[in-house]
């Protein structure tokens, strides 16, 4: 058992059964984000307030709410019994590594101690639900059925390609035959868009198994806490990648909290506050799922329904066959393992197969919105050797109607297309670059009602690049003040109340945030919310005119949010707000936010897998592998994410630092 690092501090493990393989990555990642670690456990458990005090004690009401941890023990229980093993020689590792670790490590920022308790086998599910669960449809629902008992049939302005399923802005993936790349193999290539976090919310790792019987050598990304590398991945043989299919997976059910309603089962379980007196949550459970948002004064509540709670199954009877993909068919069987969320998976192989196909678990539905069982076949797709498969969370193909009524919209996908045309032979280096795109090609209806005699030199000179250049600071300055009028719109007026769920919703219910997104959609209406559009453009231009736009990376700066800062409690921060180009619909999606001069959303990794040579593969994640300030590979990987690129994926073992275990 063996851990080397290459010169961003990327850990390889070397082991000689997938459970040793296992142990040491944990071991590794806890070395490297040994704070991160410990937070996301005690989200999954619904226990941050212990460390954190009363700033964690909403999410931790949700978590026990929502039930992760429960569902977590029990899709544990459920898996077979290899995968058992592998999770919990994983948590083994884990443990291990926080031993070995610095009590000014444990104690976090600002010395606020070690975290209680300690890792289960069952914590890595935890983990993995707890970025997923407000991955989904469900709280977008609650602004929709906001934004319909206001505007009735006019909320479906706001109901557009991208907002149902999420925030807009999203991830890429894409894969090329081998008749489009300069090796004559297919490329994958793709960067998944989230929230900026610090520490990043991905890991790089690469996993090697030197059983002569149950061999296997990847390099990918997973979340640190979860084992295996789940999303995107290059096995040698086969490399795959995805975005999210925005699929419809969640429901919520209005349910009748009264004695005799609709709860079948009531327990109450106390949450520890740090400095307080500990909280008291009633969890209530209905035959479609548990009770998370409720009014016990008018006795109701609202019932979350998901796959995972539906099936008792988090998908992680897909980890060890991912693991041990050689081909295409492969990867697939793996994924039909997969649950929630709902992703796209771009997966080409060495023999020159090129699948789009979609994993995870959409219900099928009846005319009362009861679930029936789930949609099969789910979509599927194939590209030639001169075929190219695009995934941008649009609409890909015509069976994408069974998975959801809204998608992101199509520009960024449009782009990616038309950049794979005109890039010629790809190699990894201009895989990378076709993903720094900046081009915004979703402005056109806004500037096609700018008047002639209102548009500045800058705009006639400008090429469309949300970059340093006048044209796309007066663009954004122009944005920014039609968006601002239309969010005035009297009609809008109970829009821009604060969401009646808490602060943990106010995201989705951002009314800029939500104008911003359908933008595209609100300006080709005829006289949305009673506003002459055409009045309104010229009047936001007239405003801007003669300001002195600040240049748009600069007011469009990366800022990672560290959990702290999640919590809104204060931290010192130690990551650069660094300029950005891009915009929430470019190809570079970097989120733009209303009314801020920071985005917080973004690609939170980069990768070109070359089934050709993996050698010269590009992998890049914002800042770096190291969680810790003091480390050399907490931010040595930025400047090159930063300006767009990635570094060279390295697996030739004569060239890696061995690290003592």
């Amino acid at each position: 058992m063996m851990l080397f690092r290459d010169e961003w501090g990327i850990p390889h493990v070397r082991g000689a059964s997938p459970a040793e393989v296992a142990r040491l990555q944990g071991r590794a990642t806890a070395r490297d984000r040994a704070w991160q670690l410990e937070i996301e456990r005690l989200r999954g458990e619904g226990r941050t307030a212990e460390l954190l005090g009363p700033a964690g004690l909403e999410w931790d009401t949700v978590a026990r709410r929502a039930r992760i941890a429960a569902v977590a023990r029990s899709a544990y229980a459920g898996l077979d019994e290899e995968t058992q093993e592998f999770l919990t020689a994983y948590v083994d590792g884990v443990r291990a590594g926080l031993a070995e670790t610095s009590c000014a490590e444990l104690d976090g920022p600002d010395g606020l101690g070690p975290a209680p308790g300690t890792w289960q086998p069952w914590t890595p599910l935890a983990v993995f639900w707890v970025q997923q669960i407000l991955f989904g449809s469900f709280p977008s629902k609650l602004f929709g059925a906001r934004a319909a008992r206001v505007l009735g049939p006019e909320a479906e302005l706001f109901r557009t390609e991208g907002l149902t399923g999420g925030l807009s802005g999203g991830s890429n993936a894409y894969a090329v035959g081998g008749g489009r790349t300069r090796s004559g193999l297919p490329l994958v290539a793709g960067d998944p868009h989230r929230v900026f976090e610090a520490p990043n919310v991905y890991l790089q790792v690469r996993l090697t198994c030197t059983d002569p019987d149950d061999s296997f050598d990847v390099v990918g990304m997973t979340f640190p806490g979860v084992p295996g590398v789940q999303h995107f991945a290059h096995a040698g043989s086969v490399a795959w990648g995805i975005t999210n299919a925005m699929g419809d997976y969640q429901d919520l059910y209005r349910v009748d909290l009264r004695p005799g309603g609709d709860v079948v089962r009531r327990s109450v379980e106390t949450v520890l506050v740090r400095g307080q007196e500990p909280v008291t949550v009633e969890v209530l459970e209905t035959d479609r799922g548990p009770v998370v948002l409720d009014d016990p004064e008018e006795g109701w509540g609202q019932a979350l329904r998901t796959p995972g709670h539906e099936l008792d199954d988090l998908g992680f009877g897909a980890l060890l066959p991912l693991l041990r993909s050689r081909s295409v068919a492969d990867v697939e069987a793996a994924v039909a393992h997969w649950v929630e969320p709902v992703n796209n998976w771009v997966i080409a192989d060495v023999a020159g197969d090129v699948v789009h196909t979609v994993g995870g678990r959409v219900p099928t539905r009846d005319e009362a919105g009861e679930w029936t069982g789930w949609v099969d076949p789910l979509p599927r797709r194939t590209a030639s050797s001169g075929g190219a498969l695009v995934t941008a969370n649009d609409r890909c193909m015509p069976g994408f109607d069974a998975l959801a009524a809204g998608f992101a919209p199509p520009f960024r996908a449009h782009r990616i297309g038309e950049l794979l045309d005109v890039n010629g032979p790809l190699d990894a280096e201009r895989a990378v670059a076709v993903l720094a795109d900046t081009t915004q090609t979703a402005g056109g209806p806004l500037l096609a009602l700018v008047p002639a005699d209102l548009r500045p030199p800058a705009l006639a000179e400008w090429d469309g690049a949300m970059d340093g250049s006048p044209g796309a600071a007066w663009y954004a300055a122009l944005r920014a003040e039609v968006v601002d009028r239309i969010c005035a719109a009297p009609a809008l007026a109970p829009l821009r109340e604060p969401s009646e769920h808490g602060p943990l919703y106010e995201p989705w219910y951002s009314l800029p945030a939500r104008v911003a997104g359908a933008l595209h959609v609100i300006l080709a209406a005829e006289k949305p919310f009673g506003l002459d559009l055409r009045e309104l453009v010229a009047e936001a231009a007239k405003a801007v005119t003669g300001r002195e736009p600040t240049p748009w990376p600069e007011s469009h700066r990366f800022w990672p949010l560290h959990t702290l800062e999640q919590f809104d409690l204060p931290h010192t921060r130690t990551t650069p707000a660094t300029p950005l180009p891009g915009d929430t619909d470019t190809v570079r999606s970097n989120a733009w936010i209303p009314g801020t001069t920071v985005t917080t959303r973004g690609s939170v990794a980069r990768y070109a897998w070359d089934l050709a040579d993996r050698d010269n593969s590009r992998w890049v994640v914002p800042l770096g592998v190291s969680g810790s300030p003091d480390s050399p590979h907490h931010t040595d990987q930025h400047d090159a994410w930063a300006q767009g690129g990635a570094v060279r994926v390295v697996t030739d073992w004569s060239l890696l630092t061995e690290e003592k275990t």
